[in-house]
């Protein structure tokens, strides 16, 4: 038997070992293999940039545990930059799904920083009727919320004292897994008080955000885990975080994965066209 013939009979369980190893040894140490910024990307990070410290991001957390893999690494590279450039942030949501996730973030990404809740993030929770919240946010934001998610007054929060309306606010990001999500934001949001939108959406998402992104509504785009890994190459590359990168780690995985497939197609077919015309 020959080395083509050889390779033809490989055992299932080698193939199965080489490829859970390629697959798991990225996620415990990301590679970033050709993970690099693309414009969209670009333009969110830069807008976050640009915002003057001490003033505020927004970010809608729009999505649910099932698009967490997705969408939550947007959140928390999102909040690492901001803090880091001492840029606060105010987070709200307009599904209720996306609560305890909103809190998971808000609980573990501001202590990395050494930020305090109430002077340098606030989280306010989420309310239903999507156009009357973002509205009257527009013209209150404490009469819509007049606690915040935990159950404090804002009037107790120092951050709250100098963002009380929309208009206070440079820089909005909604990552958003479906409707409602950044449609509403552009279209009460920016249309009416002015308000600049950056959005994070799933992959098959993508698409229903281009148009608008294409006609300036959208300032940048963050699509899928690519999009996630792109804004966290972004952030450690600037020097801003050196923590876990998910996204990156996600994409590397799925690469090797990838590779190895096509590898193994392309000895596979090899190996049978050789030894098919050997047999002849």
């Amino acid at each position: 038997m020959n080395f083509l013939e050889k390779l033809l009979k490989i055992d299932r369980k080698i193939i199965f070992i080489v490829m859970a190893v390629l697959v798991l040894f990225p996620l415990l140490k990301p590679l970033g293999l050709g993970v690099s910024s693309g414009p969209r990307a670009k333009a969110v990070f830069d807008a976050v940039e640009a915002i003057p410290p001490g003033k505020t991001l927004l970010i809608s957390v729009d999505f649910d545990p099932a698009s967490m893999p997705e969408l939550y690494p947007m959140l928390v590279a999102l909040m690492r930059h901001a803090f880091a450039r001492n840029v606060k942030v105010l987070l709200c949501g307009l599904w209720i799904t996306g609560a305890g996730l909103a809190d998971k973030a808000v609980t573990e990404i501001p202590p990395e920083f050494g930020k305090k809740y109430g002077e340098d993030v606030v989280y306010l929770g989420w309310k239903a009727g999507v156009d009357a919240v973002i509205l009257g946010m527009g013209e209150n934001i404490k009469n819509v919320f007049p606690v915040d998610y935990y159950g404090h007054p804002l009037d107790s929060l120092p951050m709250m004292n100098e963002v009380t309306r929309l208009r206070d606010i440079p820089f909005m990001v909604a990552i958003s897994a479906g409707t409602p999500g950044f449609s509403d934001w552009l279209l009460y949001a920016q249309s009416r008080y002015g308000m600049r939108v950056g959005a994070g959406v799933t992959a098959v998402s993508a698409a229903d955000a281009y148009p608008y992104l294409q006609s300036g509504q959208l300032t940048g785009l963050l699509a899928g885990m690519k999009g996630a890994a792109e804004y966290e190459v972004l952030v450690q590359r600037r020097g801003y975080s050196n923590a876990y990168m998910p996204a990156v780690a996600a994409m590397d995985s799925q690469s090797l994965a990838h590779i190895v497939i096509m590898v193994l197609v392309v000895i596979g077919n090899l190996a049978f066209f050789a030894t098919r015309r050997k047999r002849r």
